[in-house]
């Protein structure tokens, strides 16, 4: 993570003399940049394996969305996109040094697990690794479907082109099986990341300062938004709060039901936490879990400060946020692509901290991120090992630099400063394991419906009516890994 930051620190750089046009509009605060040192950074050694796969296909499940995720894994040719011709000439790279052809199967994300699952059950050896949703994985697994990465030292998933949250936090038990891995082969686990976007000229009319130092001074908190969704929400002409798509109502905040995990994360909390054990804990810290759903609450059930709205068109928090209706929006980092034309400039910054006291910011991943897996079938785990090792080690050293800058950074947003907070959201991406192993998913269902859509704030209750369920669901899965 360290050279990543390093590499949006460049970017940072370059970006002083080519962006930022629109925001010349809004007046800034004189404000000290931020100056770090980057230490001089090789890019990690890699050996490449002697492999020859035969002319044969590689064939990778892959999973594409409707909500605008940057899924592709290849393409048939060039398209003159700087990120999509180096993810072309990866592939083409890949294919030629272990003699395969490259082939993506597609299909939507709520659905390629069942084809997965399919061809597993027909004992079909069609894919040779497949990436589907994460809180869809632990079936496969306890099902005896995948293999265990970890007996296979072809997949070095303790090297930076591995995705080491995922992989931390997922060793569980004696801690030595591991059934799926993150890496930047698919991009949705960057791009499903969740951060507060803001609108600077709303900010500016207000009088208020842009969240940026607050940041960097470690005082970005749950309570500081709450005070700027308070000043945001404005009936500006409108009788009621109530939601009208032709109407004029300002709101504090516009997001959907996810934004409670992203406060529960970004406050340095989870449902499930793995003590030194490896055992896994429901709501370790339960006082302070309550606390911030308290703190959450208080924004989503003030008249005004918040609006839920997941419909379509104007009707969908991206787009209120988009065309001036909200000052604030929590949203996947993707967004920052819909914002390109927003007439109001914008900034972005992590989601806040429960209070000045905690030592970090921690950014939510969505629940529909990819995991990568190896299924039974394949007949040859040990050379997919090498190959999607490669593939890995090119998509950190060869994509990930110019998805940050083509994709993110130089199109996505609009100023240095939102670009030096991108490079603390993609340092603190956190990773609920509860969610992986499908041991959380219908509490925090459960929690998300009642505190964002209904306005209910009995969550203690709602958590013990699920633990006993849980805890059985924890025994389960540790017989399984230590069996």
């Amino acid at each position: 993570m360290k050279r990543l930051f390093s590499i949006l620190l460049l970017f940072l750089l370059i970006t002083q003399t080519a962006c930022g046009d629109k925001s010349d509009d809004v007046p800034s605060d004189d404000t000290e940049k931020v100056s770090e040192t980057v230490t001089d950074e090789t890019e990690p050694e890699y050996v490449f394996p002697n492999l020859d796969w035969d002319g044969d296909t590689f064939t990778v499940l892959n999973a594409n969305t409707t909500w605008g995720f940057y899924h592709y894994m290849d393409f048939e040719e060039q398209t003159g996109e700087k990120l999509d011709d180096a993810i072309y000439e990866r592939n083409r790279s890949v294919e030629e040094m272990y003699n395969l052809t490259l082939e993506i199967v597609e299909d939507d994300i709520d659905t390629n697990y069942e084809k997965y699952r399919t061809s597993i059950l027909a004992q079909d050896d069609v894919y040779d690794v497949a990436y589907i949703r994460c809180d869809r994985i632990s079936s496969f697994m306890e099902e005896g479907y995948l293999y265990n990465l970890l007996d296979y030292p072809e997949f070095q998933l303790d090297e930076p082109w591995w995705d080491q949250v995922i992989r931390e936090k997922s060793l569980i038990g004696d801690k030595t099986k591991l059934y799926f891995a993150g890496n930047d082969f698919s991009l949705i686990g960057f791009e499903g990341t969740l951060c507060c976007y803001f609108n600077e000229n709303m900010l500016y009319d207000l009088g208020l300062e842009t969240p940026y130092d607050l940041v960097r001074d470690g005082a970005w908190t749950i309570d500081k938004l709450h005070e700027y969704a308070t000043a945001g929400a404005n009936l500006n002409g409108d009788s009621s709060f109530a939601w009208d798509e032709n109407g004029s109502a300002i709101y504090g905040l516009a997001s959907y039901e996810d934004s409670l995990n992203a406060f529960i994360t970004g406050g340095g909390e989870s449902y499930v936490s793995i003590d030194e054990n490896g055992q896994p804990v429901l709501l370790n810290n339960a006082e302070k879990f309550y606390d911030i759903i308290d703190k959450a609450y208080s924004i989503y059930n003030t008249e005004g400060e918040f609006i839920f709205m997941n419909g379509s068109g104007n009707s969908h928090y991206e787009m209120i946020f988009k065309n001036g209706r909200s000052l604030f929006t929590i949203a996947e980092i993707k967004a920052s692509s819909k914002y390109r034309d927003m007439e109001d400039t914008f900034g972005i910054v992590p989601i806040p901290k429960y209070d000045e006291e905690q030592e970090q910011y921690y950014s939510h991943r969505t629940h529909i991120c990819l995991v990568m897996s190896v299924p039974v079938t394949n007949q040859r785990p040990e050379d997919t090992g090498k190959i999607m090792d490669t593939f890995s080690y090119l998509s950190y050293t060869d994509i990930l630099p110019i998805f940050y800058n083509e994709k993110v950074a130089q199109k996505g947003l609009r100023n240095e400063e939102s670009i030096e907070m991108l490079g603390i959201i993609a340092e603190t991406r956190s990773f609920d394991i509860g969610e992986a192993y499908a041991w959380t998913e219908e509490l925090s269902g459960a929690v998300n419906t009642s505190v964002v859509n209904q306005k209910n704030n009995n969550v203690a209750s709602l958590v013990e009516s699920y633990r006993s369920a849980i805890e059985e669901s924890f025994k389960k899965t540790l017989e399984f890994m230590e069996g």
